[in-house]
């Protein structure tokens, strides 16, 4: 690879994972040969429609003038994100650019889904046969988009994660129980809550991080009464973060629609059994009962069961754990991840 940055990346700049894959990617060694553009920040609308607007003035006068650049690496989520990003594409395409279009999507009937109509499926389409690659998340993903466009290359790229050395866990009675995401129903959190009426061993708490639906979901578990057992602690970062991993048992995400959750691949690089469902890519991190469980989405009780049975099994809990770190180096470590992804450039280049 050139000394010489020859690839833009555009991408959101704000909270959410793809903006932590994209920092991740920098600060580990791609940032010597990447560019990064933000495209979002993630504030108030009219703050997001007028830095969007600034943003292509420089992205075009980028291409126009840094003939360095080669190929324009593209990362792109659901509604707005894929609708400004169509526009990034085209823009990069009309400047004779390589082009690398990568799917953060959580679900591929958010593109194709029933409800849309055939010329927007159209639009969908043929936006997803331009780039030159079309990364996606997870197996299942790929072979979603193969059957849904005639793009010939596709290919997997796993979201990366930095693994942490295995420590051994606290040895009280206390279980913690790890939910770290977007507090909202299609994560799963009303389900998590439910769920928490029906948990029998009575040392197990339930930690929520995360920013969303917060007093709402407050709310259900003061009307349940189950302050005790479940607490909605809000938004963290940096080494709260960090803390928050070290101090669990088990991360469970019993989520309705995901990509590949960046909260299961820090759980597995912690040496954590998981409790998930089978949605988007967790199946490939997450094989059910090796390094945790898969759920049907919706099914508390079911959720309540698997919580208590590694709640009530330390054992279970650090097999299963270890299994995960096994997981994590071996398919998602950041090292492994940079290295695939500078073959796709070199590829293209």
């Amino acid at each position: 690879m050139s000394k010489n940055k020859q690839i833009l990346m555009i991408g959101p700049d704000s909270k959410g994972g793809i903006t932590s894959v994209i920092r991740m990617y920098l600060d580990n060694g791609l940032i010597n040969y990447v560019d990064f553009l933000p495209s979002y920040k993630g504030r108030s609308f009219v703050f997001n429609i007028c830095y969007y607007m600034f943003f292509l003035v420089k992205y075009i006068f980028i291409l126009a003038f840094n003939r360095d650049i080669k190929i324009v690496h593209i990362h792109f989520s659901m509604r707005g994100s894929f609708l400004r990003k169509l526009f990034v594409l085209n823009i990069a395409k009309l400047f004779n650019k390589k082009t690398i279009f990568h799917s953060h999507l959580p679900q591929n009937d958010i593109l194709f889904g029933a409800d849309s109509v055939k010329l927007i499926n159209k639009l969908i389409k043929n936006t997803l046969n331009k780039p030159d690659l079309l990364l996606v998340l997870s197996n299942n993903w790929k072979k979603a988009l193969e059957t849904k466009c005639s793009n010939s290359n596709i290919s997997v790229l796993y979201n990366p994660v930095k693994i942490r050395p295995i420590e051994q866990k606290n040895n009280d009675q206390t279980v913690n129980v790890l939910f770290m995401g977007r507090v909202e129903a299609r994560k799963g959190i009303y389900d998590l809550v439910e769920s928490a009426k029906f948990i029998s061993n009575p040392y197990i708490k339930i930690l929520v991080y995360g920013d969303g639906e917060v007093e709402k979901a407050r709310k259900l578990v003061s009307d349940f009464n189950l302050d005790e057992k479940i607490q909605i602690l809000g938004w963290i970062s940096g080494e709260d973060i960090d803390k928050a991993y070290r101090n669990a048992n088990i991360v469970v995400l019993p989520s309705y629609a995901e990509g590949l959750p960046m909260t299961l691949l820090e759980a597995a690089a912690y040496s954590l059994p998981i409790i998930s469902t089978p949605v988007g890519g967790i199946p490939d991190i997450v094989t059910d009962g090796i390094n945790g469980y898969l759920i049907s989405q919706g099914d508390y009780r079911t959720l309540a069961e698997k919580i208590d049975l590694l709640a009530n099994n330390e054992h279970l809990r650090t097999s299963m754990g270890q299994k995960s770190y096994e997981i994590a180096c071996e398919k998602f470590d950041i090292s492994v991840i940079i290295d695939n992804l500078t073959v796709f450039y070199k590829a293209l280049l």
